[in-house]
């Protein structure tokens, strides 16, 4: 590992990580005042504005940086450069944040110069962030973890290794398992193919608050991962992706319908999806009605879905008629539906006979 020293460099030298793995990469790439609106939003930024302006910067904690020509790339601590850089107006705070402005006014302390933990080369301190944030106490979130692997992943010293080798050597890096490595790999690519294909404009699909987990929990799944046409949950470089089942894979995971619910409510409902996708009558009627309830029924077959259906049709029926027994004055709205269901009983009866008929 190349020497690495505590400095005070000048905060105007300092820019933030175009790859920073906590954000996305339409944040980290566009426009300064999206970056610090995110960063007002969720990263509490306005509060550790009012501490430094206040109390001024602790030299406990030095950003982690990395040398980049004459200038320095923050690699640990983007949020404290936000905060100071804010304080200092070296960057502009967007008209809307008025808390941002108020904490820039208000404040005593502009730190001119911020202490750093300085590396000279990327190798050493995406190693550094590895043992903080993968296997440290300060972890960071599985979506963070993801982009952090890919960004090892294309470190030079990795170049010429097989993929189960990067696997094994990825692994033992942050002290985990190769499948492991390989699922958070390959579930990064599915998502920045998602994105690039413009699947996040399917039905309200918000991508900074996607839950990544959901994902690769998906991919643990054969079925799943085969539907979409990978060769396994290892397959890092996603080159046989199927683009419509990916999309309907997206849709069914995370694309909101009206009541804002999704169709595969919790990461628990995932089995069910899974034995779907491999039973051709179930992903029909997956596909048709977007009831991953009623599609799994189908997963064993229809007549064994339609021997479910009425007794689940029967089960409720016999819970409205103890229901008559507490209840003596039914509305005209309740004798109408009553009515409706008697309807479709008669209905369903006689197809069924009919049916039989047919066969005989």
């Amino acid at each position: 590992m190349s020497d690495k020293t505590v400095k005070l460099i000048p905060s105007d030298l300092l820019d933030f990580d175009p790859e920073n793995p906590r954000f996305p990469r339409a944040i980290n790439e566009g426009p300064i005042d999206k970056l610090i609106e995110r960063m007002a939003r969720e990263e509490r930024i306005v509060e550790l504005m009012e501490s430094i302006g206040q109390q001024g910067y602790f030299p406990g904690e030095p950003l982690v940086a990395v040398k980049n020509g004459q200038r320095y790339i923050v690699a640990e601590g983007n949020r404290r450069l936000a905060a100071i850089k804010l304080l200092n107006g070296q960057l502009p705070i967007p008209s809307r944040l008025k808390s941002l402005q108020e904490a820039k006014e208000q404040a005593r302390h502009h730190p001119a110069s911020i202490p750093c933990l300085v590396f000279d080369d990327h190798a050493d301190v995406l190693h550094y962030l590895g043992y903080r944030h993968i296997t440290g106490v300060k972890a960071w979130r599985p979506l963070a973890k993801a982009r952090y692997l890919h960004r090892l992943r294309q470190q030079p010293m990795y170049s010429q290794l097989s993929r189960d080798e990067l696997l094994v050597t990825l692994a033992r890096e942050i002290g985990s398992k190769p499948y492991y490595v390989g699922q958070m790999l390959t579930s990064l690519a599915v998502l920045e193919y998602a994105e690039s294909q413009g699947f996040f404009g399917i039905q309200r699909i918000d991508p900074e608050r996607l839950d990544f987990t959901v994902l690769s929990t998906a991919l643990s799944y054969e079925n799943i991962w085969k539907f979409i046409g990978l060769e396994s949950r290892k397959d890092i470089d996603t080159s046989t992706l199927l683009d419509k089942e990916t999309g309907e894979l997206f849709t069914w995971l995370y694309a909101q319908r009206e009541d804002n619910s999704t169709v595969v409510p919790e990461s628990r409902e995932l089995d069910k999806l899974a034995k779907v996708v491999a039973a051709p009558a179930a992903l029909a009627e997956l596909r048709e009605s977007g009831d991953l309830e009623g599609a799994y029924r189908m997963t064993s077959g229809s007549s064994e879905a339609l021997d479910v259906a009425l007794n689940d049709a029967r089960n409720t029926l016999e819970r409205v008629f103890k229901l008559l027994g507490r209840h003596l004055h039914p509305t005209d709205s309740q004798e109408n539906a009553a009515i409706d269901v008697a309807d479709m009983a008669r209905s369903i009866r006689n197809l069924i006979r009919d049916r039989r008929e047919d066969v005989r």
